[in-house]
């Protein structure tokens, strides 16, 4: 992962980690307006979006003899060369970012937020798992998150849990809050496609938390139209 995701990581886990769950924190509560998770995302998707293209402008330049080989800039300098060259990726009035037609771009991006949402996954699952019952199998672990990590995250449980009862299981939520306050002129299959980046952090979040357990998946989201959105974990071993 490249050098920004690690601070991009730090600044989720520690605004996600400041939500209580239970009386472990009732002594000394640490409490955040679940608004500024709504502000974060959009943020935290810019701000991947801008360096790994900044990154790969620089590869570029050096390719080109523009940059000397083995060129290296500082967050800020690889900023200045971002903002000078994407002057359409910006946050809308709409609460949409526009992004970068550019698939093995927004490849990375992925593989950089799913990796934020796992690491902040694994925090969440160290720090309120219940201790007043045990998570013996797959299935509990999986109700944990629907029920518990998504009333803390989003103040509503999934609307729908389904399983094929081998390694399968689909999390429905009709009104997915990070998409509620998502509007645009293009709906459709054009909004479901803007939407994606939105659900990347989810979907790693998730398998974060089954990994803690010891739960090895395979997590995807698809929106067939805002705010619905699903999430299929497929188990890759179950320990």
């Amino acid at each position: 992962m490249s050098e920004d995701a690690p601070s991009a990581a730090e600044t989720a886990t520690r605004l996600f980690s400041a939500l209580s769950l239970d009386s472990r924190q009732a002594s000394e509560p640490r409490q955040v307006s679940s608004g500024m998770l709504e502000f974060l995302l959009p943020e935290l998707v810019n701000a991947l979006v801008s360096t790994t293209l900044g990154a790969k402008l620089l590869s570029e330049r050096i390719a080109l003899g523009l940059e000397p080989q083995g060129t290296a800039r500082s967050s800020t300098e690889k900023d200045d060369v971002d903002i000078s060259q994407t002057s359409t990726q910006r946050t809308t009035t709409s609460g949409w970012i526009d992004l970068p037609d550019d698939k093995e771009l927004m490849e990375q991006v992925y593989v950089k937020l799913e990796m934020v949402g796992f690491r902040v996954g694994r925090r969440l699952a160290e720090r309120f798992a219940p201790l007043n019952r045990r998570l013996t199998d797959t299935l509990d672990v999986v109700k944990f998150v629907c029920k518990d990590v998504w009333m803390m995250l989003f103040n509503r449980q999934i609307d729908n849990l389904k399983t094929n009862h081998r390694g399968i299981y689909v999390l429905q939520d009709n009104k997915f809050k990070w998409f509620l306050r998502m509007s645009g002129n293009s709906g459709g299959a054009a909004a479901a496609k803007r939407a994606q980046p939105y659900i990347w952090l989810p979907c790693g979040i998730i398998r974060g938390i089954l990994d803690s357990f010891g739960i090895s998946t395979v997590v995807i989201a698809e929106t067939l139209g805002l705010p619905q959105c699903t999430f299929q974990i497929k188990v890759v071993s179950d320990n």
